[in-house]
């Protein structure tokens, strides 16, 4: 590290002494460090931690991205088939029960998020639909 930090130091017609190459990879080190950090927004401990270290919001990028529709559909599927206890009767179509109630969650959380912008609009208040909440609601679902 401190090679590359000279070579650098050298680009930059800056002197040779340790306090200066240190000063060079801190430098470095501040403009290309990126880190990132997963929260949910659901509950209070976002907004406690947002209070007690200020930064998160004045510093980041705040990012909360929505899963595809073909995602939802297919975390939907998996759990259900993995932990919905259905009723097989002969008559039934298993697996288009479990493709109908899937694109069901899909729609039902798709229209939340529709609503949260209305909501918003009508309020000015924000409200989240995030991959955690879909989850919940396949498991109040089951």
């Amino acid at each position: 590290m401190i090679d590359e930090t000279r070579e650098l130091n050298e680009k930059k017609k800056r002197p040779e002494d340790p306090d200066t190459i240190y000063k060079t990879f801190v430098e470095k080190v501040r403009n290309d460090l990126h880190i990132v950090l997963c929260m949910s927004p659901v509950g209070d401990s976002l907004r406690v931690r947002c209070r007690k270290f200020p930064s998160l919001v004045d510093c980041c990028g705040l990012d909360f991205s929505a899963w595809p529709a073909d995602a939802l559909v297919s975390v939907a599927k998996s759990i259900l088939k993995d932990t919905a206890d259905f009723p097989r009767p002969k008559s039934v179509d298993y697996d288009g029960l479990l493709d109908s109630l899937a694109e069901m969650c899909k729609e039902v959380h798709l229209s939340a998020t529709d609503m949260t912008i209305k909501f918003e609009a009508e309020l000015k208040r924000k409200v989240y639909t995030t991959p955690k909440s879909y989850l919940d609601l396949i498991k109040m679902f089951i």
